[in-house]
């Protein structure tokens, strides 16, 4: 075989391999949502593997192909919300912002549009973590306190710079999080209140208990 041929071999197997690899995210990207709004709906304890399958019109062996077992798929869920906010955090914190206001600002107004994004997710998750095995909790809380961490971090590096009260405890930094937790109990979908009301309220809120100062024009 010729260099070339051998090469375009190891071209077209990168490409097959890829495809696959977005086949098998597509597929248990699929089963986390349909699962997911069939825990919200019914409960976890009531939802069955077979109703999980049914809803998709698959067997049940295709789920055991994705995931060992019901729990998997719950700590799957569980785990959505707190990825997709964590890889925002740190992107923001990897971008270019003039000032820790901004960034904390930023990083409220897209991780509160996650949390209505994924309201189920974060709903799930509130109501049946009890279920997770002790390995998948403490991975999950891992996550978060990584969060609060870096929200923290970001709050000291704000009270240094002078931009925050300089008797804000960093501590704050789990109320925020509190705070952005519970938007699932006080916003609905075709509510009085519109996403974008709370999340400008939410991101309010959020400065106010990090001492930020008024911004400066």
């Amino acid at each position: 075989m010729s260099a070339v041929a051998r090469k375009t071999r190891r071209a077209v197997g990168a490409e097959n391999a890829s495809l696959k690899s977005e086949f098998v995210a597509f597929k248990t990207n699929r089963i986390v949502e349909v699962a997911s709004r069939l825990f919200y709906q019914s409960g976890y304890s009531s939802c069955t593997l077979d109703n999980v399958a049914e809803q998709l019109g698959v067997t049940k062996p295709f789920l055991y192909s994705y995931f060992k077992n019901k729990e998997a798929i719950l700590a799957a869920i569980c785990e959505v919300g707190i990825s997709e906010a964590l890889a925002v955090l740190e992107a923001t914190l990897a971008g270019d912002h003039k000032n820790h206001r901004d960034l904390l600002a930023e990083v409220v107004r897209q991780v509160g549009r996650i949390v209505i994004d994924r309201q189920e997710y974060v709903v799930v998750y509130q109501r049946e973590m009890k279920h997770l095995s002790a390995d998948d909790h403490e991975r999950i809380l891992r996550l978060r306190h990584s969060f609060d961490h870096q929200i923290a971090e970001l709050i000291r590096e704000g009270i240094e710079a002078g931009e925050f009260r300089e008797d804000t405890d960093s501590f704050v930094a789990v109320w925020i999080g509190g705070l952005i937790s519970w938007i699932p109990t006080w916003y609905s979908p075709g509510g009085q209140r519109s996403a974008d009301d709370v999340i400008d309220q939410l991101v309010t809120a959020a400065l106010r208990l990090a001492g930020a100062e008024k911004p400066t024009n």
